[in-house]
Formats: C-alpha cells, sequence, structure tokens
C-alpha cells in the first residue's frame, strides 16, 4: 500500500509541472472513489457524471495551484464541490434521489426503501453548507475533523453545521416522522 501512495505522491508532482498524463494517471487510479463522492454531492448518476467532467478539465489548468501533493483527493473534491453548487445553482427544479441504498443512520434508525427516500429528497432540500457536512458525515463516514480539512471549516463550524442540517431535517419531514421509522 504505501508503495502504491509513493507512486501517486510522484504522479502528483508530476501533474503539477504540467505533466497532464500523470493527471490522468491519478484520476484514473482513484476513479471509483471519485465518482463516488460526485454520487454523493449530486445524488444521481448523470450528474455525478457531470461534475466529474468538470473538474477534470478545471484541474488540468488549476493543478499548478496544489502546494501538496498529499492532499490532491481532498483538492480535486474541493473542485467537485464548487463544481456541484454551480450545477445546482443553475437549476431551477429540485433534484430528486431515488433508490439510494446508502443511507446510513447513526442514531440507530431503521429504514425502509419509502423512508430512505423520504430523507434523501429532505436532505437535497437543505442548504448546501448543511447538505455536504451531513452527506460527507453519513455516507462517507468522514470525522468531524475530515470535513472541516475538505471543506476548509473549523471543527466547531462542522459539528454546528451538523447539528444544524439534523433540526432542518426534522422540521422538514416533521417531529414525528423520526418516531415512525423506528
Amino acid at each position: 500500500m504505501g508503495n502504491s501512495k509513493n507512486e501517486e505522491i510522484v504522479w502528483v508532482k508530476r501533474a503539477i509541472k504540467g505533466d497532464k498524463e500523470a493527471l490522468g494517471l491519478i484520476l484514473e487510479k482513484n476513479q471509483a472513489y471519485i465518482y463516488k463522492m460526485a454520487y454523493i454531492y449530486t445524488g444521481n448518476q448523470q450528474d455525478a457524471l457531470d461534475i466529474l467532467q468538470e473538474a477534470a478539465a478545471q484541474s488540468v489548468d488549476a493543478i499548478r495551484t496544489l502546494k501538496e501533493p498529499n492532499y490532491f483527493l481532498t483538492w480535486f473534491c474541493k473542485i467537485m464541490i464548487r463544481q456541484t453548487g454551480k450545477l445546482f445553482k443553475n437549476r431551477q427544479h429540485e433534484v430528486l434521489v431515488e433508490g439510494n441504498q446508502e443511507w446510513v443512520d447513526r442514531a440507530g434508525l431503521i429504514f425502509t426503501d419509502s423512508t430512505s427516500i423520504d430523507i434523501l429528497k429532505a436532505v437535497m432540500m437543505l442548504e448546501d453548507k448543511y447538505r455536504l457536512v451531513l452527506q460527507l458525515y453519513y455516507y462517507q463516514d468522514f470525522s468531524v475533523r475530515e470535513i472541516g480539512q475538505l471543506l476548509e471549516l473549523k471543527e466547531g463550524t462542522v459539528k454546528t453545521n451538523l447539528k444544524r442540517g439534523r433540526e432542518q431535517l426534522r422540521k422538514i419531514l416533521g417531529e414525528d416522522y423520526y418516531d415512525r421509522s423506528r
């Protein structure tokens, strides 16, 4: 594993110096992770592919700005987050997420397919700052610290956004929704 990571760092350094093939190798090696993150941000396959394409194109020009090769994936995910924000701002309609089985509730709720869809739809209605931290925390199992690093937020801000996001979900879904899901 360590050797693979070292090889990636060499590729990142080459990419920073302008080697587009090295950038392609890094993106290819991490494509499953990058796609999963894009899907979590957008909630559907087509939008995930769109932001991936835009982020990859943008990274070709912006790779020179990456200062720490070890944080390539964090840097690339920030580009995808910005692309997701642009995508959603350009839309007049609400993005609906259906059939996503990946929702994990750490409070111990039992979900059926319909409750999972209800919650995912509600999550998509949240402001970006709440939606992103909830998705990273619950879908991706990122720690508060990791979310803070990824989004360049203080840990306290991440905790506040998680709490406020859950409160907004409770308002959207209704106070008794959680009782029905247990």
